[in-house]
């Protein structure tokens, strides 16, 4: 008899069947078309789907010195509410997590932390020091975003990179030339990393992809070596949706319609999706922060477009849990038997109103502020423990580093 048995519907070689998933010490250890006997038997009730818990593998947490922002609590508590159970740390912090000393102090505030997570070291001309740390992936910026620090020889960070490298894709001499960010900014900047990716052959992930030129050229490389990730932001709002609120600026820019409407036509070449949750208060919005929350909305609104019939759940399995957990070589992630039982509960039927109010970030605001979405997380369990339901945050923080394949 297992420790803890799902009885519904859930995902399983693409597409969604009905049967048991049971859970012993914490991992997932068989899949059956039948019911099977456990301890404790949840049944999933109408319009009730069993998913695996999301990786996110763009989120800023903040903490340090913009504890008002954020703070690896408040996010990850976030995390958890939205579905979200490994977050990946990025490290642009403030100060930035760019020497050992400073990854360590990460670390150890990561004992805080209600999700699984993967810790990021900042590259920028410090090749001695990222030798010098075992970090989970690092980071390149290859012009100024929050922080003001990017990459002055990218091709040399890229090369000493120790793990896999995400990119921040917009050329810093563009960037000074066109402040507002135009497409151009972000597609030269995607075409120099790709070069360097042909001569360099290392695992590169090209972060928050924006531009239908820029897509277009990752496309056509079609390099196994190189992924990267679109966001929820730029899937479902547009250049307008910023005019009539300034509150909206990131960095790449919301784009053009026609620009959303190509990453939606060819959503089903798009690895990973991922928040990019970039959360500043609106008082920090005010003053020209860029930067969005995402954490709390982000599974919520990929739900929605299943709804829709925009999306499949296998594509939302398969973009938000599995290629993450294989593309970063995650040995314990992935929803398959001997893997964690990170699992959520969805009720796809549940329609609710985004209010910022009723989340755990410190953000304060959301850029879905009033939608009504359908689709809903009602349960979140990580490693098999209960650690979300109906929005209440239960337990104490539990979250472990990811263990990473041998070599990876």
């Amino acid at each position: 008899m297992f420790d803890l048995v799902f009885v519904g519907k859930f995902p399983y070689n693409g597409q969604v069947v009905e049967g048991s998933v049971a859970i012993e010490e914490g991992k997932i250890v068989r899949f059956s078309k039948g019911e099977l006997k456990g301890e404790k038997i949840l049944r999933l009730g109408r319009g009730q789907v069993l998913l695996p818990g999301m990786i996110d593998v763009h989120v800023h947490l903040r903490d340090f010195e913009e504890s008002h922002k954020e703070t690896v609590k408040s996010g990850t508590m976030a995390a958890i509410h939205g579905g979200i159970t490994t977050v990946f740390d990025m490290p642009n912090t403030r100060p930035p997590v760019m020497d050992e000393r400073t990854f360590r102090l990460r670390g150890r505030i990561f004992r805080r932390s209600y999700a699984d997570y993967a810790l990021g070291f900042l590259l920028a001309g410090n090749c001695e020091e990222a030798k010098a740390v075992k970090a989970d992936f690092y980071k390149a910026f290859m012009g100024a975003s929050t922080g003001g620090i990017f990459s002055e020889d990218f091709e040399a960070d890229y090369s000493c990179a120790p793990g896999p490298l995400h990119v921040h894709a917009e050329e810093a001499s563009l960037i000074i030339r066109f402040p507002e960010r135009p497409p151009i900014v972000e597609v030269v900047a995607i075409r120099k990393a790709l070069d360097a990716a042909e001569r360099i052959k290392k695992r590169l992930h090209i972060c928050h992809v924006s531009t239908a030129e820029g897509l277009k050229e990752i496309l056509k490389r079609g390099f196994s070596w190189v992924s990267f990730e679109v966001t929820p932001h730029h899937l479902f709002l547009t250049r307008r949706d910023y005019e009539r609120n300034p509150f909206l600026k990131v960095y790449p820019p919301l784009r053009d319609e026609k620009d959303r409407r190509f990453l939606w036509e060819h959503i089903k070449d798009v690895p990973v999706i991922a928040s990019d949750h970039a959360p500043h208060t609106p008082e920090d919005k005010e003053g020209g922060a860029a930067g969005l929350p995402g954490l709390e909305t982000e599974l919520a609104l990929l739900l929605d477009a299943v709804n829709r019939g925009l999306l499949t759940l296998w594509d939302v399995v398969e973009k938000t849990a599995l290629n993450p957990a294989r593309l970063f070589c995650l040995k314990t992630k992935g929803f398959s038997e001997g893997k964690d039982a990170d699992i959520i509960v969805v009720d796809l039927k549940r329609e609710w109103v985004v209010r910022a109010d009723d989340f755990y970030t410190k953000a304060g605001w959301s850029p879905y502020e009033g939608w009504r979405l359908k689709g809903k997380v009602i349960m979140t369990f990580l490693r098999g423990e209960l650690v979300m339901e109906e929005d209440e945050i239960i337990g104490r923080p539990r979250g472990e580093r990811v263990a990473k394949e041998n070599g990876a």
